[in-house]
């Protein structure tokens, strides 16, 4: 019996010795698909590029924007019961809102309360309190969300060592949520170190405890990186208090990017490392049941200056984060530059050669690549789509319309 149980335990420990090789080999694999030194978010891009602005009004926001988009109009649909169709409308976008079709969408999170570090206030909530794309997306039953950020690994360790903050920051967002019937939040903090990961596992427990005690309906959701360079989630301990996940599943390459490749690739491949699978498996690995993991897409692109026109070549310097609406405006119905595709990333890119014999790079998500991709997240039975960011691409109804083709009922 005794030499029994001493098998039976081995075993035991070499399965799961086997199990955290295989998931620690994971893990180097993704840190090989790009270097992530230098590496920064288009969402973090997009703080910088307007957290200087005290706009108070979205007409001021359109104003800075150049929006004067006529309204358009989109193909009757309803976003099936068994599918989340989620969207970040970023406070920036002003009032490109008006162009959403809220009854493709199962839930959107208002980007964002803005935190003070030091004290757990918000440095801005934007038009939180009086926008009415709230009401807009209540009343063709979508489901409203308060995305909490905070970027860098300094910030992010000067409020998870301050309880008084943390504690300040729920209260706070408990009368926000409140104020407008909301229906949880969407926590997305950036760059925090492996040094903070316990820390950050005690919050994002605190905080779910909390604001479920002041109202059990609460959904509470968290961003999950591409690539967890620093191994900050432990999913072990945070499942119980999360509703759902929110994976990241763009800036695989970007303005840090040292080579040219697509914001998402799809499948591992030797030119562009691994990409969406490689980092759904990777968190389903760790524990995340893909039945509450919500798959993020970029409606945007990366463009990058190269001496070289092939895919894949050294960079000579980053140009920009075009949105979908400018790709099209601007390189397809403008400059008419034809759309090619890779297969193996399953990516939409754009090769422009200049006057001076130098070229530009873009690779971009449009309806050909994201087609592909959605019947990816069907097949797999993962529990949904997200759209960063609502609005990228407004004044255009095609992904839309894939929309309501891929999960409408």
């Amino acid at each position: 019996m005794m030499k029994l149980f001493f098998t039976i335990s081995l075993l035991v420990f070499l399965t799961n010795c086997n199990n955290n090789n295989q998931l620690k080999q994971k893990t180097r694999s993704l840190e090989k698909s790009n270097d992530h030194t230098n590496f920064i978010s288009d969402r973090q891009l997009q703080n910088q590029k307007f957290e200087s602005y005290n706009f108070t009004t979205e007409k001021q926001w359109d104003s800075l924007n150049n929006r004067n988009k006529s309204q358009v109009f989109h193909k009757k649909g309803k976003v099936h019961p068994s599918t989340k169709t989620f969207g970040w409308h970023i406070y920036a976008n002003g009032s490109s809102y008006k162009n959403y079709n809220f009854s493709m969408l199962w839930g959107l999170s208002y980007f964002s309360y803005t935190l003070e570090p030091e004290t757990g206030n918000y440095k801005s909530i934007h038009q939180w309190k009086t926008t009415s794309l709230i009401d807009s997306a209540k009343a063709k039953g979508c489901k409203v969300f308060l995305s909490v950020s905070n970027f860098g690994g300094k910030n992010n360790a000067t409020f998870l060592k301050n309880l008084k903050a943390q504690k300040t920051l729920i209260d706070s967002i408990s009368s926000l949520l409140a104020f407008r019937s909301a229906d949880g939040i969407n926590i997305d903090f950036e760059g925090v170190s492996k040094e903070d990961k316990e820390s950050y596992t005690n919050f994002i427990i605190e905080i779910s405890k909390s604001l479920k005690q002041d109202n059990p309906n609460y959904k509470i959701s968290l961003c999950l990186y591409a690539i967890d360079w620093n191994n900050v989630f432990d999913i072990q301990a945070i499942d119980p208090y999360i509703d759902f996940y929110t994976l990241m599943g763009y800036d695989y390459y970007g303005s840090f990017s040292k080579t040219t490749g697509p914001v998402t690739p799809f499948k591992t491949s030797q030119l562009f490392g691994n990409g969406l699978e490689a980092s759904v498996d990777y968190y389903n690995d760790k524990g995340v049941d893909l039945s509450k993991l919500i798959i993020g897409l970029p409606y945007y692109g990366a463009e990058w200056y190269t001496n070289s026109p092939e895919i894949g070549a050294i960079v000579s310097e980053f140009k920009s984060h075009p949105r979908y609406h400018t790709i099209k405006d601007i390189y397809i119905d403008s400059l008419k530059t034809p759309v090619q595709f890779d297969k193996k990333s399953s990516s939409s890119y754009l090769i422009i050669e200049d006057s001076s014999k130098k070229y530009r790079q873009l690779f971009f998500e449009d309806a050909t690549s994201l087609s592909i991709k959605y019947d990816w997240i069907k097949s797999n039975k993962i529990g949904g789509v997200g759209i960063w960011a609502l609005g990228y691409d407004d004044g255009y109804t095609e992904l839309w319309d894939l929309l309501n083709e891929k999960f409408s009922e």
